[in-house]
């Protein structure tokens, strides 16, 4: 595998900028995925048309009861910037106590948040609050809550130190999603968040077998589960999207592979995604809006991949998520581009 381009680009400022990009990004695909959540294809073509800016929470049968305002984010962005925190508070390592106290404080006073969590991650709390360990509440975890929430893991680790990456992955996994496929799954995501992170042009060839390792690494964490093989859906998706045009892939990816919240769709569902869009951000993110299922957290997956590296959002976009949200993205970005350029430093030295 060829050197990361990570000490090239490591100016403070360059790495502010992509770390900040990659956060708003993140928050971008949530929310232009929040309206469209749970929505068949075709519903979504039927309620929507083709969903191309921030839109409101919908009033409909079809949809999640919840009153959120366009350009608003989900849990999606919530636990990546709870990932952040715990970070920055560990000096780059994760504690997965900490991250279910984070937890814990979110459901008890932000209103919203009970209209927004993970089915895996309500019952891991509920558990826990029951006085289950956190090392078995989560050991029927195998949503994608834990790689939508997994791309800060990916900023400040580096894929070169791969077997340190997913050590840290199941750290963070373990309350909730204590099973293998949700942390190779969130492995997979970090790998690739972090990959894309180190290169302005990404070699797609490479790419895939730095997904096979992470993958591979990964099966040594977490409660086995029965179901399909996660690297084999990655490999279809990934013909997918090289083989087939637009309309056949989106059909094929929505009806054949599945786009719903299980880590087994999703995670195949937004390489699939990131490879037939080139790693573009909005072209990633619109697809992701209208492809019907688990909408804001594939977007939000493909936002964190594809941040760093294409970020093409327009300012007035950018405005509407700060303005939309109670989150300081850029004191977050200047907190975590710190710990990025000094634990990855440390990283590339070894």
């Amino acid at each position: 595998m060829q050197a990361s381009d990570f000490e090239r680009r490591g100016s403070m400022d360059s790495i502010f900028e992509r770390t900040k990009h990659t956060l708003l990004a993140v928050a971008y695909g949530d929310a232009m995925g929040m309206p469209t959540e749970n929505y068949t294809r075709k519903g979504i073509a039927r309620q929507f048309g083709r969903v191309t800016t921030f839109l409101p929470s919908p009033v409909d049968e079809a949809a999640i009861y919840r009153r959120l305002a366009a350009g608003e984010v989900t849990d999606d962005t919530q636990h990546t910037v709870f990932v952040c925190e715990s970070l920055l508070l560990g000096h780059g390592r994760v504690q997965a106590k900490d991250f279910v106290q984070r937890l814990m404080r979110w459901l008890e006073h932000d209103d919203k948040s009970q209209y927004v969590v993970g089915p895996s991650t309500v019952r891991a709390l509920k558990a826990i609050e029951s006085g289950v360990s956190i090392t078995e509440a989560g050991t029927t975890g195998t949503t994608n809550g834990a790689a939508m929430k997994i791309a800060p893991i990916g900023l400040v680790h580096s894929y070169l130190d791969l077997d340190d990456m997913v050590q840290q992955v199941a750290e963070i996994c373990m309350p909730t999603h204590n099973t293998q496929i949700a942390i190779q799954g969130a492995s997979v995501i970090a790998a690739t968040v972090s990959y894309c992170f180190d290169h302005p042009v990404i070699d797609w060839d490479e790419l895939y077998e730095l997904i096979k390792q992470a993958a591979a690494a990964a099966e040594a964490f977490g409660v086995p589960r029965p179901g399909p093989d996660l690297m084999a859906r990655i490999h279809f998706g990934w013909q997918l999207a090289q083989e087939e045009n637009e309309d056949r892939f989106l059909d094929c990816l929505y009806s054949f592979m599945g786009t719903g919240m299980q880590t087994i769709e999703t995670v195949p569902a937004v390489l699939a995604i990131v490879r037939k869009c080139s790693g573009k951000l909005k072209p990633c993110v619109q697809i992701a809006a209208n492809i019907g299922g688990d909408t804001d957290t594939i977007g939000a997956i493909c936002g964190a991949i594809c941040g760093a590296n294409h970020f093409d959002l327009a300012q007035v976009d950018q405005q509407t998520l700060i303005a939309a949200n109670d989150i300081d993205f850029d004191d977050l970005a200047r907190r975590m581009a710190e710990l990025v350029k000094e634990t990855r430093k440390a990283s590339h030295a070894s």
